[in-house]
Formats: C-alpha cells, sequence, structure tokens
C-alpha cells in the first residue's frame, strides 16, 4: 500500500462532506422549518402516543434540524 492512497480516501471523505452540507442547503430552510413544526408536534403527542425510543430520536432529530435551519439562513446572509 502507498501512502497516497490515503490522501485520495481523505479527499473523497471530504468531497462527501461538501455533497452533504450542499444538499443539506439545498433542502431550504421552509424544508426545515416544516420538519421541526412536525417533530415538536410528534414530541407533544399531537400525532399520537410516543414511546421512548422514538421521543429520543425525535430530539435528536429536532436538534439537527434546528442545525440545519440556521445553516440555512447563514448561507443567506453571505
Amino acid at each position: 500500500m502507498r501512502d497516497d492512497d490515503f490522501s485520495l480516501a481523505d479527499d473523497m471523505a471530504e468531497d462527501n462532506t461538501h455533497d452533504e452540507l450542499s444538499s443539506i442547503a439545498d433542502l431550504g430552510a421552509e424544508h426545515w422549518q416544516e420538519e421541526i413544526e412536525f417533530l415538536e408536534q410528534r414530541l407533544r403527542g399531537d400525532q399520537g402516543e410516543i414511546d421512548k425510543d422514538d421521543r429520543e430520536t425525535c430530539q435528536v432529530a429536532l436538534e439537527i434540524a434546528r442545525d440545519n435551519l440556521q445553516n440555512c439562513l447563514k448561507g443567506k446572509k453571505d
């Protein structure tokens, strides 16, 4: 194995991260606002009972959606 084999893998990982961030930005603030609203409703139980595991998953997803919304809003300012 050559040393430069690892640099190719690192470059690909950076490209994938950039692609993921671009995809998040492409969804737009409106998408993330709707996602946040849905998750908050789910956590309140507006959409039926929610078990412990689903609650934890929704809480994590809500944090991610809020972060993504902030990133979208930052991107519009630039």
